[in-house]
Order: structure tokens, then C-alpha cells, then sequence
């Protein structure tokens, strides 16, 4: 862990110099209400029972519940836009949180591996995340807010154990990452969603625990399953819910027109894309694939990270996460990742002769974060919207 790091937040654990961090903490995110949505016959989310739990218990054991889905989340206003288009009810507050279950399986022996316990509330009570559970037509789908990430726990990276134990004990059908992600190349637009089969690593770190993590980055390796999603709820998506976040995706560009120099983020007028494997893929070079990367990352028009050939989308999660379902040994879920764009390619002139990389990269972070900063909330709706949607159509 690097010796200065943010304490709290949603870049706990990154370090407290990070362009992307500082410039996306400086802005705060435009949060609005989504309203009624109408919701197709049978299809709209309702609150389930997750196995035979008390709401807010803590789940010391192996976990035993019926689950064909499971969703994993990762900020808090990730979590919170999920739960809008979910519950109706966006809050994830203390009071809101202890009526989830904590997952507290096996925390003493992976406790000496995790770093950054001390100023967590869910770690340091012993938690790895929070679940809960809702229905969508005949399926049960569990909800897991997770305290662990793989760039701010430290190099034992406990998030790919943690995360196998779990879906081995729950054993869904399915495994869902989703969430914010930067656009790679310059055809998504905030808003835009992808729904990918696959992901790559783009890391620099060394994992002493998990050498296979260096040889699939330095060959470019690609964790994939073959699921092919039916699309028919991703069309209805598409056609009549993406649009509800319109209004907010304009008071974001509102937002961000004020400060200037953002002229090449384009305001949204018609209904965010989904984008899905298989179906109608992002025109470009690459496969459809999430490019995971154990630091904050962004693309430009220069390419000056080198994440064009990699994929479509950038995070840092999905990776870790489809590397820890690979490695289950009993029948492994599939798997998908689903990000929405909140933030386009970033479009800079060319640097000056001789800038040092490491400038360029702050530079082009920094425009990232701003517009990270303010767009994160209403850019996940849509994603949201594609969850339900795949989870409808199964």
C-alpha cells in the first residue's frame, strides 16, 4: 500500500495524490429522483427473503439461500442508483445498511491479509460486504455490496478468495459486476452501457499469491464465458427506460458546461445505448471486454495508457472478480459485466515535445475525475436498467 492514501470515501485506499481521485472528489455527484417506472407485467423488482436470514443479521457461517443471480456492487452511490431502479428507494444509509445482512464467513483467517480495515465500518465489525435479496419474475437475485476492492485492500488481494467463497456457498446461475466504467476509444457516450462476456487485466502491481494475474497481463489474456444473453427485456431497456436518466444526464453536462473546457463531452438528447456481446457489440477493432486495471485509469484520443487494443471499457474490478470465478473447482456460474459510461475518451491536443509521461497521464486524469465526479451517479441508472434486463430475460 502506498505510505499516503485516501482514508475514507469512495478512493479509500488509492493514493491521496491520484489526479483522477482528487479532481472526482472535488465535484459532487448530481443525484436525482427517477420517479414511477412502469415496469413490464410481472417483471418489476420486489423485495425477497434471503434464505432463511433475519434482515440485518450477521451471517458467520457458509451462507444458505436459494439464488439463481447474484449482483455485486461496489461504491456506495453504485450501490444507491441500483437500489433506486430497484427498490424505489435510494438510500444507503447506517439505518438502511443494518437491515442488510453483513457476510462475515471466515473473516478471522483472511483478516491479516486485508488492508485498510481501520476507518471501514463493515471491516472493522468483522463484514467483507452486505446482501440482500429481491425477485424479478421467478427469479432470486442477491444484492452484494462488497467492502473489499481489489486496488485498495493491498497485494494478498482478498477480494478474489472472499468473492470465490462466497458464490461457491450461494452457487448462483449467474454472476453480475456492474457499475461505473471510462470509455475506451470514442464511441460511448456517458450513459452508453456495455454488457461484456469478457475481461482483461491491465495491472502494475506485483501478487506474490496469484503469478497466473502477470502472465495473463503480459499476454493479453482474455477470462471469458460463451453465455449468450437473451435480449429481448435489454431491447425494452433500451427503448423505455434509458431514457428516464435524460434528465439528469443534462443537468450533469449543465454542471460540467460551467466549468469549461469540456467541450468535447457531448450533452445527451436522444437514449443512452446498451450495448451487448453478441448482439450489437461496440464498433471497434477490439472484442467486446471490460479492461480491468489495479490503479484509476482513463483513455485518450492519444491512447497514452494503452488500453485501446485491451477493450471497450475500463474499471478495476471485473477481472479480479471473473479471475476468482474461473478458478472455482465445482460447476462455475457464468458470468457478465455491465458498466455504464461515466466518462467519455478524454479529448486533449497533442503535449508538448518532451512532456514526461507521467504528466500526461496526471493531465488527462485529472479532466477524467471531473467529469467521473459528476456523472457517476446518474450514468449507473442505465446499467441498473441492464441488470434487470438480463435478469428478466433468463
Amino acid at each position: 500500500m502506498p505510505d499516503s492514501v485516501f482514508t475514507s470515501g469512495p478512493f479509500r485506499g488509492v493514493p491521496a495524490d491520484d489526479a483522477f481521485a482528487l479532481a472526482a472528489s472535488s465535484e459532487a455527484p448530481v443525484v436525482v429522483d427517477l420517479g414511477r417506472i412502469n415496469w413490464p407485467p410481472g417483471l418489476k423488482p420486489v423485495p425477497a427473503p434471503l434464505g432463511g436470514y433475519r434482515p440485518g443479521q450477521k451471517i458467520i457461517g457458509a451462507i444458505s439461500a436459494n439464488i439463481d443471480v447474484l449482483i455485486v456492487l461496489y461504491t456506495e452511490l453504485e450501490t444507491s442508483a441500483l437500489l433506486d431502479v430497484f427498490t424505489g428507494d435510494k438510500s444507503w444509509t447506517p439505518q438502511r445498511r443494518a437491515q442488510w445482512c453483513g457476510y462475515a464467513h471466515n473473516f478471522a483467517p483472511y483478516k491479516s491479509g486485508i488492508a485498510g480495515i481501520d476507518g471501514n465500518d463493515a471491516l472493522e465489525q468483522g463484514l467483507f460486504g452486505y446482501l440482500s435479496a429481491v425477485r424479478i419474475g421467478t427469479k432470486t437475485v442477491a444484492l452484494y455490496k462488497s467492502e473489499l476492492h481489489p486496488k485498495q485492500n493491498g497485494p494478498m488481494l482478498p477480494f478474489i478468495p472472499v468473492m470465490r467463497q462466497l458464490i461457491t456457498e450461494l452457487a448462483p446461475s449467474l454472476v453480475i459486476t456492474t457499475g461505473t466504467a471510462g470509455a475506451v476509444g470514442p464511441l460511448l457516450q456517458c450513459g452508453d452501457v456495455v454488457v461484456n462476456t469478457a475481461a482483461r487485466f491491465h495491472c502494475r502491481e506485483h501478487y506474490p499469491d496469484f503469478p497466473a494475474i502477470e502472465k495473463m497481463v503480459a499476454k493479453g489474456t482474455r477470462i471469458a464465458n460463451s453465455l449468450t444473453v437473451d435480449t429481448r427485456h435489454i431491447d425494452y431497456a433500451a427503448n423505455h427506460f434509458t431514457r428516464l436518466s435524460l434528465p439528469g444526464l443534462a443537468e450533469c453536462h449543465a454542471r460540467l458546461e460551467a466549468l469549461g473546457g469540456y467541450g468535447f463531452v457531448k450533452k445527451s438528447t436522444s437514449a443512452p445505448e446498451i450495448f451487448v456481446t453478441g448482439k450489437n457489440p461496440v464498433p471497434s477493432a477490439e472484442p467486446m471486454a471490460t479492461v480491468s486495471a489495479d490503479y484509476l485509469t482513463v483513455d485518450d484520443n492519444h491512447d497514452s495508457e494503452g488500453l485501446q487494443a485491451l477493450g471497450n471499457v475500463n474499471d478495476t474490478d471485473d477481472a479480479f472478480l471473473f479471475y476468482a470465478i474461473d478458478g472455482i473447482r465445482a460447476a462455475k456460474p457464468n458470468f457478465l459485466s455491465i458498466r455504464n459510461v461515466s466518462e467519455p475518451q478524454i479529448i486533449a491536443p497533442s503535449f508538448p515535445s518532451g512532456t514526461s509521461q507521467s504528466v500526461i497521464v496526471d493531465k488527462l486524469k485529472g479532466i477524467g475525475g471531473r467529469i467521473y465526479g459528476i456523472y457517476q451517479y446518474c450514468t449507473t441508472l442505465n446499467s441498473a436498467f441492464a441488470c434487470w434486463a438480463v435478469v428478466a430475460g433468463l
